[in-house]
C-alpha cells in the first residue's frame, strides 16, 4: 500500500501546481500527468483519497517537465 506521508492527493497536487483538481483528473484520464496509484476503497476510511500521486513520481515529473511548485 502507498504510504500517505510520501504521496499527495489530487487536491494537494493541484494546490502545489496552482491547478484545479479537475485539470489533474483530465491529465490522469489522458495519461499525460505524473504516475498515480488507485487504492482499493474497500479498505480505506471514508475521508481517505483513493487516488494518490507518489511523491517520488511527482518530483520526477516536475524535474522532467521543468515545473516549479508554488508551495
Amino acid at each position: 500500500m502507498t504510504d500517505p506521508t510520501t504521496s499527495l492527493s489530487t487536491n494537494e497536487l493541484a494546490a502545489r501546481w496552482g491547478l484545479k483538481p479537475s485539470a489533474l483528473r483530465h491529465h490522469r484520464s489522458q495519461g499525460t500527468g505524473p504516475a498515480f496509484v488507485t487504492l482499493d476503497r474497500a479498505f480505506l476510511p471514508r475521508s481517505t483519497p483513493y487516488v494518490v500521486y507518489p511523491l517520488a513520481s511527482v518530483l520526477a515529473f516536475e524535474a522532467a517537465h521543468n515545473i516549479t511548485p508554488l508551495n
